[in-house]
This record gives structure tokens, sequence and C-alpha cells, in this order.
């Protein structure tokens, strides 16, 4: 029987941050860069509201979707090897719907064949969603987890404070994990 690998998109797949501090550099006149990033909530670090950087992410992924970068490169053979080695690839993404046909083809583009696209729209926490072990940035989606399931924390600059047992810094680092 398969696992259910279930993969968040935004910063463990897609660099997107690289992309959205550009873009808020260009707008505001700014020059930071991803490593300044020290916080999930940006707007308790920097000059913009929740709203406006939660728009920011939307407008980058709409009109800058072929801008973002994989975390890692050649990520779609990464992702046909974990499947493979028989391995379910549910792609667990919160976000909003506008940014859905981008999102498709980002994968696309990066020959990212996953088994499910499952969009979260609303607060409801990722843990309930079915999966075996979940990557994930944000340590407030791995930390409800309850065994058997498990939560790897991709390793980024906001969440380098958080002590969590599991961390990689690739998606590749996966294999060193996994039974």
């Amino acid at each position: 029987m398969s696992k259910t690998l279930a993969i968040d998109l935004d910063s463990v797949l897609a660099d997107v941050v690289v992309t959205w501090v550009d873009e808020y550099n260009r707008l505001k006149d700014s020059n930071i860069i991803k490593e300044d990033i020290i916080a999930w909530d940006i707007h308790t670090i920097l000059p913009i509201t929740e709203t406006e950087s939660n728009s920011l992410f939307s407008d980058v992924w709409i009109y800058r979707w072929k801008d973002i970068p994989p975390t890692q490169n050649r990520i779609g053979n990464i992702i046909e090897k974990l499947k493979t080695q028989n391995y379910r690839i549910s792609i667990l993404t919160r976000r909003d719907r506008k940014t859905l046909p981008y999102v498709s083809n980002w994968l696309e583009t990066n020959n990212i064949d996953c088994d499910d696209l499952i969009c979260v729209f609303d607060s409801i926490p990722k843990s309930i969603y079915p999966f075996d072990i979940l990557i994930d940035d944000a340590p407030q989606n791995i930390v409800d987890i309850k065994f058997p399931k498990k939560g790897i924390l991709f390793d980024q600059p906001w969440n380098r404070s958080f002590n969590w047992p599991i961390r990689i810094n690739r998606l590749s680092d996966l294999f060193h994990y996994l039974p």
C-alpha cells in the first residue's frame, strides 16, 4: 500500500518569496532579500498590511508565475522519483482561488506530476487532510499533526527559530527520512 506525501506548494516547491520580494522592492522602492523575511507574518516585519501582503502573493502568482523559481533544480524529477518509490503525491496548498490556473501552469512548466492538488480556501488546518507525511514551511501547519501522521519542516528564514525534530533544506533531503 502506498503512503501519501502532502507537499506544500509555496516555499516548498515554488520559491515564491523570491519573486514576492522582487515585486515588493519594485513597489516600495526597497531592497530587501528573501533572507530578510524572518517572520511568517510578513506584515509584522515590513511596512505592509496583511491584506496588501496577501494580495501581493496573489498578484505574483497571476502576473509573474513564470518568474517563480522552483526551490530546487529539476524538482519534477524529485517528485517522479518519490512516485516510483510508491508514494502518492498530494500538493496541499492554501491559496486564493483566482491563482489556480497559474499554479497549474507553474506545475506543468516545472514537470511536477502530482496525484492530487488539494487547495485550502479557508482556515481549516492542513492536519485534517488525508496524508501520511506533510512537508511544509509553516510551523502552524505541522504543530497539530497527530501520530501516526508525520510533519517535516521545510527550512526557510521565517521558520528558523522554530524547533522541530525533522527539518529539510531541499526536497531531495526527503530521501534520508523516508523508508
